[in-house]
This record gives C-alpha cells, sequence and structure tokens, in this order.
C-alpha cells in the first residue's frame, strides 16, 4: 500500500519525480496547492519555472497516512532527513525507487500489466492530459518543461510507441484467429 501510494502522489502530483517528491515539505503547501521548483531545472537551466499542483482529496489522503508531522520546515513524506549530506540523499533516493519500482513490478505482473516505474507516473499523467484533451500548454507547464518543443517531443515518443504496438496487432493471427479480438 505504502509504495503503490507514493506512485499515485507522484502520478497526481504532474508526474514528479522521486528527488523532488522527497524534497517536499509543508511549507509547500500554499492555499491548497503544492508549489515548488523541479531539482533537475535547478540543475539543467537558467529559466527557473514554479510548479504548482492542486492538492486533491485523494493526495491529501496519501499525506494524511503517510506523511511526517505537518509543521512547515517538515518533510512531507519520511523519506529522507534534513541533516544527511548530498551523498546520502542520492543513495537514500536510489534506494526509495528501487523500493517503490519493485513493489509496482509486483502489482503490474498481478494485473498483467506491462512495465510500470516511478518514470512512468511522468509519462502517464502527461498521456492521460493529452488522450483527454488538454492543451500542449497546460502540460508543458504541468510538467515544467521550459519549451514547448520539449513536451512535443516527449508526448511523440508515446506516439511511435503507441504505432509501433497497433501495427503488430495487424499481423497477431493467432490472436485474432482464436477469437481473443
Amino acid at each position: 500500500m505504502y509504495y503503490r501510494d507514493i506512485w499515485i502522489f507522484m502520478y497526481l502530483s504532474n508526474g514528479m519525480n522521486m528527488d523532488d517528491l522527497v524534497r517536499l515539505r509543508y511549507r509547500n503547501i500554499v492555499d491548497g496547492e503544492i508549489k515548488y521548483i523541479r531539482q533537475k531545472t535547478k540543475r539543467t537551466t537558467n529559466t527557473i519555472q514554479e510548479i504548482s499542483i492542486a492538492v486533491t482529496a485523494q493526495m491529501q489522503r496519501i499525506i494524511d497516512t503517510w506523511g511526517n508531522e505537518p509543521f512547515p520546515n517538515n518533510f512531507i513524506f519520511p523519506l529522507i532527513e534534513p541533516t544527511e549530506d548530498a551523498f546520502t540523499h542520492k543513495r537514500r533516493v536510489k534506494n526509495i525507487t528501487r523500493c517503490v519500482n519493485n513493489r509496482l513490478k509486483t502489482i503490474a505482473r498481478a494485473e498483467s500489466i506491462e512495465r510500470v516505474t516511478t518514470y512512468t507516473a511522468r509519462h502517464s499523467f502527461a498521456t492521460v492530459l493529452e488522450r483527454g484533451g488538454a492543451s500542449i500548454y497546460y502540460i508543458s507547464e504541468s510538467l515544467g518543461h521550459t519549451s514547448i518543443t520539449t513536451t512535443v517531443n516527449y508526448l511523440s515518443s508515446f506516439k511511435t510507441a503507441e504505432r509501433l504496438r497497433h501495427a503488430e496487432l495487424l499481423t497477431d493471427f493467432a490472436r485474432v484467429s482464436s477469437g481473443t479480438e
């Protein structure tokens, strides 16, 4: 339940990555929204863009269930310690990611779902919004991309994989002839 809930929180938080999730503090919640700057953006660009995420009832339930005491300087989730050095922090994030991914693998196998990882939370978020009709501008801003081109390239990779999967259906005669389609 814990690792599943962490993945769901990541998905509902615009596909937030683990490095950002572990750094969230209660002070990042302002007027019912989580506001933060991606760690990756801080390292790779001069354009800093704050991301805002509406805290849904499901997200609040996850915070209430698994979160620390709600004091402004506390991390929302007890995944890292504020006194950790950068090396320890990086190692712990890697271990947490591995634990979540291992649990997701078990859940996916039980449900006959293809591969699911912490990274698929981000892809799923973007894909569901796009297929639901959200504008590319909204998706781009939600993901924290500084360029629409990045978002277009990001989403086009899904379409390529989807086209390939559908093309393979055209020659999957065994399934068609067995009546499973």
